[in-house]
């Protein structure tokens, strides 16, 4: 079976970057593919590395989609299927295309996302169209959150998956603590992700007003081209009186984000709303114990207070940081129950198996694909 894989931008990074492209490296094991994207100005080049990534334009509107669309043209032919791992530039460009059969996952919603960074009228013109342009494209999602948002498409269900190797080589709390220099005995909190209002960094640092001698580590980006840096600014001058116990090291490259995770004490994700977030996910990996925001992708991932814990509010949060950070023994336990849970359930093997039974019978196959 040929599939071919159209994103937008793999160098810029991301969440959703980073898992589409590894889903694509396990699926290449077992079908041909081909990885179509963008190039955009980012610090995650050598994920363009290798003959099955392909480069056919530059990350800008309108002239991303259009070199999409030509490239899913000049290669149609030679194609099975077309899976889309982008709604920005890759569904439009398949669209355009009218490359089928196809499939698009939604790894969040694009509808709020479209809101967010554009505002309400665009975010109408994009509810408007999403039906048409949706019309005979089987529509993935990673999250029972998302199947039931956009439950009238008929969504298929594949949760996402995780390199678990890469969490066997993580280095010990005071190895990381001495490689980042951190303070070796201060109580740290950790967060992944960008800093952009969704997410709601406050939380935590209202949490840090509410725990003296905690520290806080918000690891990425804080400037970003729709967002700009006006959040982060915001938080800044509104919790100047704690920001000397936190520090916002920007984008930084995988490992170093492993590192802070092996670092921490604790993990805390306050989001208001997520697909299925990679980074709690790899909190659980890296047996770190994760205080989390009380929404359903949180809910599908945590069994509260068995392998995390889910919070409403800043108050709640800063309870269970608290009781965390006062517990050592409660840490690891929570912890070790987190990695057993990640280990089971996280894998990709199980992610690649649901994704081939969608392909096969999208293109009529009953072979087994190797």
């Amino acid at each position: 079976m040929k599939v071919l894989f159209v994103g937008s931008h793999l160098d810029k990074g991301g969440g959703q970057a980073l898992q589409t492209l590894q889903l694509f490296r396990e699926l290449r094991n077992r079908v041909d593919g081909e990885y179509l994207c963008l190039r955009s100005v980012g610090m995650h080049r050598d994920l363009l590395e290798g003959e099955d990534v392909r480069i056919v334009g530059t990350l800008r509107y309108p002239q991303g989609i259009l070199d999409l669309r030509n490239a899913i043209q000049a290669e149609r032919g030679d194609w099975d299927l077309v899976q889309v791992f982008d709604f920005y530039f890759g569904l439009p460009a398949a669209f355009l295309s009218r490359a089928f059969p196809r499939a698009v996952l939604f790894g969040t919603d694009p509808i709020a996302e479209v809101g967010w960074r554009f505002g309400t009228p665009v975010q109408a013109v994009a509810q408007v169209g999403l039906p048409g342009i949706l019309k005979d494209t089987e529509l993935i999602v990673n999250s029972l959150a998302l199947a039931n948002r956009f439950q009238r498409f008929s969504p298929v269900f594949i949760p996402n998956g995780l390199d678990l190797q890469r969490f066997e080589r993580l280095p010990s709390r005071a190895e990381a603590r001495r490689l980042l220099r951190l303070d070796p005995n201060a109580p740290l909190l950790v967060w992944v992700g960008k800093v952009v209002p969704i997410k709601r960094v406050e939380w935590i640092l209202e949490i840090l007003r509410e725990l003296p001698e905690a520290r806080f580590a918000a690891v990425g980006g804080y400037s970003e081209e729709h967002y700009g840096d006006q959040y982060y600014r915001v938080l800044r001058a509104r919790y100047s009186d704690v920001m000397a116990r936190a520090i916002f090291p920007g984008e930084v490259m995988l490992p170093e984000v492993d590192r802070y995770l092996a670092a921490a004490d604790v993990f805390v994700f306050p989001s208001l709303f997520e697909g299925m977030p990679n980074a709690v996910m790899e909190a659980m990996a890296a047996a770190l114990p994760a205080v989390v925001s009380d929404i359903p992708a949180h809910r599908a991932i945590l069994r509260q207070g068995v392998t995390g814990f889910l919070a409403r509010d800043p108050p709640e949060f800063a309870a269970m940081v608290s009781a965390l950070l006062d517990n050592p023994e409660l840490r690891e336990e929570i912890g070790r129950k987190a990695r057993e849970a990640a280990l089971a359930d996280f894998g990709f093997d199980r992610v690649c198996d649901r994704y081939l039974e969608v392909y096969r019978r999208m293109v009529g196959s009953t072979e087994p694909v190797s």
